[in-house]
């Protein structure tokens, strides 16, 4: 069993979001060095490929484990996708699978928001979108969101 995530509480209000599909963070994206970072980090996680998303936007690029990866397939949203980044103009955030009890405390502390399907009742509580970084100490926060979800996904720890 993975050790809870324990967030700090996200500074600020909750940025603007829309609440249909596609499901999108309209105010609050960070800076493109701050976003750049956290892209170049997270496909540089041993295992992963950058695609395509095959359920999100044209030009939001995918997390994708190798397929000689042996991964838990109830982390993932379809395929082997466990996690996308939205494109500009949404810049910055994305959507990732997790356990419950990490997209409830996400939620809780406002890092993100349940998917609209989740929502609607039409995905199980995990499926969360995770607002973009708005600057270095966020980051941090951000690549532990994005590490919970690798490692549900693999199994393994990773240091952010």
């Amino acid at each position: 069993m993975l050790a809870r995530l324990n967030l700090p509480r996200r500074r600020g209000p909750k940025p603007e979001t829309t609440h249909g599909l596609p499901h999108a963070q309209v105010t609050q994206h960070g800076p493109d060095d701050v976003v750049d970072q956290m892209h170049d980090w997270a496909f540089s996680l041993l295992g992963v490929d950058e695609a395509h998303s095959l359920v999100s936007v044209p030009g939001a690029r995918a997390l994708v484990m190798h397929d000689r990866v042996a991964c838990n397939h109830n982390a993932f949203m379809i395929d082997r996708e466990f996690a996308h980044f939205h494109p500009h103009p949404d810049n910055g955030s994305m959507h990732v699978q997790l356990p419950s009890e990490d997209a409830l405390e996400i939620v809780e502390k406002n890092w993100g928001e349940h998917h609209t399907l989740v929502l609607k009742g039409h995905r199980a509580v995990g499926l969360v979108m995770v607002y973009s970084p708005r600057d270095e100490t966020e980051l941090t926060a951000i690549k532990s969101i994005l590490g919970r979800s690798y490692e549900y996904a693999t199994g393994h720890e990773v240091s952010a």
